[in-house]
């Protein structure tokens, strides 16, 4: 029989157990379905009309945002490479305060990313949402590596990377104005994936995500030890898959516009609990907290496979019937 020190010590695992998994429901539940009735208030300039800059914000999840921080006042600044597609965008918002930047973020030199900044210099900008990103490949999209190009391989840095953190760098500035009063806030968004856990046949784009995970966390850190910097909040967002111009294999997911509003509300509750990271939406969070703290590798290398190789085999269907 067990001795009494041996059941005292392991009747206080257990404890420490069930309360950490209290913990984490409670935290888990008051996140995802108790939301701020008008969030982001923080960012506002008092006064003023407050503008965000949003990448890859013509279509999909960059436009979702786009809709809901207008529908809590904020003006927006569109950044897309498509003229036409920037320009139905910005009109199908409905709103006076929308301005749009023309960019191609995959082949945009450092000049032409200073004078994209420089050009919004005169507004009010206490928002940055780093959404743009793709697999910038031929078809089919998903492959292994050893069949990419070396462009294609550059590419994939150039559009998820490279451009997040020169225009991260250019924008600093614009957050962190000297007439800045001292209870204003500014905020950083950064958009990874839940492939930056590693997903055969998107090597490089799971490679980059997790760039931007990484280049999120160590800028938090840097940012909040800086007085003068210590006001801009910055965040990363965990997506998993969801309906969008781009990903045409989400059904049953969540739609970019719904994805949006959840991003804009979960902002406030994140940077309350001092989160580096969160995931906006409730079935992501679970998917990727398993993936990321429970499933022992086996099993998260055999669900990635399966996952990836439906998708896969789907894209390849679907190239075949469009010849």
């Amino acid at each position: 029989m067990a001795s009494g020190p041996l059941i005292t010590t392991l009747a206080g695992i257990g404890a420490i157990v069930v309360l950490r998994v209290l913990y984490w429901l409670t935290q888990f539940l008051t996140f995802h379905f108790w939301k701020p009735s008008r969030p982001l208030t923080a960012y506002k300039r008092a006064g003023v009309d407050t503008y965000a800059l949003i990448t890859g914000a013509s279509a999909g999840i960059g436009l979702g945002i786009a809709r809901a921080l207008v529908r809590q006042g904020f003006g927006v600044i569109l950044l897309g490479h498509l003229p036409d597609e920037v320009a139905l965008a910005a009109k199908a918002l409905d709103s006076p305060r929308v301005r749009t930047l023309v960019v191609n973020a995959q082949t945009a030199t450092p000049k032409q990313i200073s004078a994209a900044v420089d050009s919004i210099s005169d507004l009010n900008i206490s928002i940055l949402v780093n959404n743009v990103g793709g697999l910038p490949m031929a078809e089919p999209k998903l492959r292994s590596l050893s069949t990419l190009s070396i462009a294609e391989v550059d590419a994939h840095v150039d559009l998820n990377a490279r451009f997040m953190a020169r225009l991260t760098n250019l924008a600093l500035p614009l957050l962190s104005s000297p007439t800045r009063k001292t209870h204003e806030r500014s905020l950083i968004l950064n958009l990874s994936s839940a492939g930056r856990v590693g997903m055969p046949w998107i090597v490089m784009y799971s490679a980059t995500k997790a760039f931007n995970y990484a280049f999120t966390t160590a800028l938090a850190r840097e940012l909040e030890d800086e007085p003068a910097t210590a006001h801009i909040d910055c965040l990363v967002v965990i997506p998993g898959d969801v309906q969008s111009q781009s990903n045409i294999m989400a059904e049953g997911r969540p739609t970019s516009d719904v994805y949006g509003v959840a991003v804009v509300g979960g902002v406030d509750g994140a940077v309350k609990r001092g989160w580096r990271e969160f995931r906006p939406n409730w079935r992501h969070d679970v998917e990727t907290g398993l993936m990321d703290r429970v499933l022992p590798e086996s099993l998260l290398t055999m669900f990635a496979k399966e996952e990836l190789r439906v998708k896969k085999d789907r894209w390849h269907a679907d190239e075949a019937k469009r010849r």
